[in-house]
């Protein structure tokens, strides 16, 4: 089982227009809610993919409800804590004539000291051990930036492997604490190394660095053009096929899920990067922020390209 925290998760309220008129009166064509999220992104592509997962964090008010709600209708177990403030909610606007979209991303409801002490113990005291728990997204104004550094420490302590998907200071403290695996993209692992990463040799090179430190797995995703993925005996480069996209929100985390999946399932390195080049390719072709399906799923990991990079 995959345990997902997300600290600050979102009711994401979609709609579709045909194009953005400022001064007028714009029709809505389309219009549906998702729970949001990137640890609630990763739990529901883990059921997707036929996985067992439970999704935790804070939820409050009718928006925590309705979220939660969506999740239970999908089959994702919910652990949530409840706050009193409410759950945001972000909007987000695509544009039929000019396929491109618009986000309007709230700032969430603060976490009180109690509310925080509920999660951290809850987390800290699971029954029933769970073979990752992945920790992921940006955090409520009101919470430290090394909340994340805190739990990996007392996860680790339990014996639970730790994923990270983070950015920033929230990164940079959290891996002082050595999670198992963190899976950035090529700005955020250029900010969390301080230099630019252009080339796949730089990308391991200083990959190796914080491996040496103790983090036993890298993704670096990089678009289109796909992940490196390593750890401290291998690397490859993993090349989804070629798509028609229609939104790469929620990519990232599908392909982390898939990813996590495979080491769950035992699979190889390689194995779980094809896992998660697929399931992020398969995201990316679905519409608004619908994730990936499974029948999609299944045919894009047969087409998916991994080459092993020489150099270790």
């Amino acid at each position: 089982m995959i345990y997902t925290v997300t600290l600050n998760p979102s009711l994401d309220r979609v709609i579709w227009v045909d194009e953005i008129k400022t001064d007028d009166s714009i029709r809505i064509n389309r219009e549906e809610h998702y729970a949001g999220g990137k640890g609630i992104d990763a739990s529901r592509v883990i059921k997707t993919l036929g996985g067992d997962t439970t999704a935790t964090g804070f939820l409050g008010s009718f928006n925590g409800l309705h979220l939660e709600g969506l999740l239970i209708n999908e089959g994702v177990t919910c652990d949530f804590v409840k706050i009193a403030g409410p759950t945001r909610s972000n909007v987000i606007v695509f544009t039929n004539k000019s396929k491109e979209h618009i986000a309007f991303n709230s700032k969430g409801p603060e976490i009180t000291p109690y509310d925080l002490a509920t999660l951290f113990n809850k987390i800290t005291n699971l029954i029933i051990k769970p073979s990752f728990v992945l920790l992921g997204g940006s955090l409520p104004v009101s919470v430290n930036p090394n909340i994340y550094g805190q739990l990996i420490h007392a996860l680790k302590d339990q014996g639970i492997k730790v994923a990270l998907d983070a950015d920033n200071e929230p990164l940079k403290l959290g891996i002082k604490e050595r999670p198992s695996l963190i899976k950035p993209n090529t700005h955020e692992f250029a900010r969390l190394v301080g230099h630019s990463v252009e080339t796949e040799a730089e990308i391991i090179k200083a990959g190796q660095d914080l491996i040496k430190q103790g983090i036993e797995i890298i993704i670096v995703s990089m678009g289109a053009k796909g992940l490196i993925v390593f750890d401290k005996q291998e690397a490859f480069k993993v090349i989804p096929p070629k798509i028609e996209v229609n939104s790469t929100i929620g990519s990232g985390d599908s392909a982390l899920a898939a990813f996590l999946l495979g080491l769950e399932q035992g699979k190889n390195l390689d194995e779980c990067g094809i896992m998660a080049a697929a399931a992020g390719a398969g995201t990316a072709m679905t519409p608004g922020v619908e994730l990936v399906r499974m029948e999609d799923f299944q045919r894009l990991i047969k087409e998916v390209k991994c080459e092993p990079i020489a150099g270790l």
